[in-house]
């Protein structure tokens, strides 16, 4: 008997029929002897929705009201996914986060989560019960309901997975596991059987979708074993482990990510106020490692934020005279993860003279131990996301 987290994404229970479908496979575990948590995010469109409700109100504010309008869709959820297994005749319940007991802290809408109580969950289990938890959200020290970022039920899973110490995380998607690259532009993309817990953070905070980049970091201090599975066929997984269970594979590089919602905000006047307001917005933005593209020009510095952070600047920096800062909105970031990144120098001269080949400008590059990050044109990106599998993979 195994003891799984089972979380489903929005489009996984994107309707009555998909719900149904779902609970299918929970049943199989079940009926195989094994215990099952459940972990739902919002229908497919809801939280959008919600969002657009807010709007209404309010354009930016990102508050306690926020929070309590967005979180509603993974308890809709995960009561009818309850209700789909008790008409199924598996026994069934759903939990919001303050009956799961799932304590978070941070800032509204991008908190995190810090503990997970497991007795009310062990009690359903105990009990031949199947907790369905809602996904995204958390209660705050002050009692209040608070969501943990977009993609943020799979952080919920793994902090679940963590408290219970089930013996594997199981995320269902539309999408049988990580690919080389994005499919939806890259032809010739491949699923990744094994990815080691760096090269998913990596992926993942390059714009990779797959998994949001907190329940990998979660995984990885835990050392939670994942899987990454299609809740729509059961052609493949891609399992996210430990490095020393990592396979190592011929190709240097594993993956190749891309994001088109940043922008690169070039700093005047880099002091030390300057850098405690940059990682006080990485940190409540969750884009900690977006510090690594500090230039080594201490006077003047480029940076790349998530769009959404740059009114918040704007806003702290004109209270500071003597900065000045310009935004490029024209901006993509393609990042290439893989082990081979720290030790074979020769991959980024070959990244660099197939982009100059081609004409491409590179506005700014960034390399760590497991990645290479290249800042392109907006229009490029694509492009660049291509030539470089081509020549990697293909």
């Amino acid at each position: 008997m195994s003891l799984y987290v089972v979380k489903f994404g929005g489009s996984s229970v994107s309707s009555a029929l998909r719900i149904k479908q779902a609970a299918l496979i929970v049943g199989k575990l079940i009926d195989g002897g094994n215990k099952v948590v459940v972990v739902t995010s919002a229908m497919q469109g809801m939280t959008g929705h919600l969002i657009d409700l807010t709007k209404n109100f309010s354009n930016d504010s990102f508050d306690r009201e926020y929070d309590a309008v967005i979180s509603v869709g993974e308890q809709v959820a995960a009561g009818l996914f309850a209700m789909a297994l008790n008409s199924m005749d598996f026994l069934a319940k759903s939990m919001s986060a303050w009956q799961a007991q799932i304590k978070s802290d941070g800032e509204f809408s991008d908190g995190f989560v810090v503990d997970v109580e497991q007795e009310n969950i062990l009690e359903c289990l105990q009990n031949n019960i199947t907790p369905v938890v809602a996904g995204f959200q958390g209660v705050s020290l002050d009692g209040d309901v608070q969501t943990i970022g977009r993609g943020g039920s799979d952080a919920t899973a793994c902090a679940v997975a963590h408290s219970i110490g089930a013996d594997e995380c199981l995320i269902y998607t539309d999408v049988d596991g990580v690919y080389t690259a994005d499919p939806r532009i890259v032809l010739g993309a491949r699923r990744i059987s094994c990815i080691s817990y760096d090269e998913m953070l990596e992926m993942a905070s390059g714009g990779a979708r797959v998994l949001q980049s907190k329940s990998v970091l979660i995984a990885k201090k835990y050392n939670i074993k994942l899987k990454v599975l299609s809740s729509f066929c059961d052609s493949g997984e891609t399992v996210v482990c430990d490095h020393t269970k990592y396979i190592l594979q011929d190709k240097k590089i594993t993956g190749i990510a891309h994001n088109t919602s940043m922008v690169k905000i070039l700093i005047s006047s880099v002091s030390m106020s300057v850098i405690d307001v940059l990682n006080s917005v990485c940190q409540n933005s969750g884009k900690l490692e977006l510090l690594k593209f500090l230039e080594s020009d201490v006077a003047q510095a480029s940076f790349l934020f998530p769009k959404s952070a740059v009114k918040h600047l704007k806003n702290v920096f004109s209270k500071m005279a003597d900065v000045a800062f310009s935004v490029d909105n024209d901006i993509g970031v393609v990042t290439l993860v893989g082990s081979g990144v720290k030790t074979e120098q020769s991959i980024l001269a070959d990244v660099l003279h197939i982009l100059s080949s081609k004409k491409i400008l590179v506005k700014q590059i960034s390399v760590s131990e497991v990645s290479i990050a290249v800042v392109v044109s907006f229009g490029q990106v694509e492009k660049v996301v291509n030539l470089l599998h081509d020549f990697f993979f293909i």
